[in-house]
């Protein structure tokens, strides 16, 4: 896969996660670029996604591998947009 490519997965995915979490829930306001979502929950998101890049090894699925990977990706990159605001 090239750069191209995979910064168009990580973009996609992270409109994706700002879509669905653009709202107020049960953790916060918003997703993880919102200073509506406190810290831990932030962590706590990017921990269980690393989570399930560990199951895709284990379980041998490199495909899901890649889907678990682009959508880390795209958590801490929601996360430095706040961080670049601040």
């Amino acid at each position: 896969m090239n750069h191209a490519t995979i910064f168009n997965l990580i973009k996609a995915e992270r409109a994706r996660q700002a879509l669905q979490w653009s709202g107020t829930h049960s953790w916060g306001h918003g997703d993880c670029s919102s200073s509506g979502t406190p810290e831990i929950v932030k962590v706590a998101v990017l921990a269980e996604e690393c989570g399930e890049v560990a199951r895709a090894v284990l379980d041998h699925k490199p495909d899901q591998l890649k889907i678990e990977l682009v959508q880390v990706a795209a958590v801490a990159v929601a996360w430095l947009e706040l961080l670049g605001d601040e």
